[in-house]
């Protein structure tokens, strides 16, 4: 997200350097330690760490794809396996993201599990959305991701541009 932030801003990338501090804790403690400069994480998650006065929330990246996606090795992860995990997964997907469940079930079980307040998670669940079936892609992920993976030089297009069928399984997955 570092890269995307300088894209977005127009600045050089070239001097770009990382830490790798494991985790949030990890991250919150090499803030406040001086080793690190700024991170980058995800609102929700940080923010009770923000409102304990441990780090400081100074901006926002929003990502140029989507949070939630689900991407597997062609040799380790067979078709036979993965397209009833997609299947079984859509289904909770739907559930989880129905509104009655956003009005009360979701936020319950977001509570007891992570702990937030009522509120934040009510906050959070206005921000977020799901694909209703996790064996739909759509091209403009695919294109979006590689234009920015290439502009921060992890990529290079081959001449006459990516095919994007190349990057999903469509015996498992369809480009829409």
């Amino acid at each position: 997200m570092a890269y995307v932030m300088a894209l977005q801003q127009g600045w050089p990338t070239s001097d770009l350097s990382f830490q790798v501090n494991n985790d949030i804790r990890g991250l919150i403690d090499s803030v406040n330690d001086g080793s690190t400069s700024a991170f980058m994480w995800e609102w929700f998650t940080t923010k009770p760490f923000a409102d304990a006065g441990k780090c400081r929330f100074i901006g926002s990246v929003p990502t140029p794809w989507p949070s939630w996606l689900i991407a597997a090795h062609p040799t380790r992860a067979p078709a036979e396996a993965l397209r009833p995990f997609l299947a079984t997964l859509s289904e909770h997907v739907r559930a989880f993201d129905a509104a009655e469940q956003r009005a009360g079930p979701d936020v319950a079980f977001i509570k007891d599990k992570f702990g937030y307040p009522e509120a934040d998670i009510q906050a959070w669940l206005k921000t977020v959305g799901y694909p209703s079936s996790c064996s739909e892609i759509p091209r403009e992920v695919i294109l979006n991701t590689l234009d920015v993976l290439q502009k921060a030089g992890f990529v290079q297009s081959p001449e006459g541009g990516f095919d994007v069928a190349q990057f999903v399984n469509t015996d498992i997955a369809s480009l829409i």
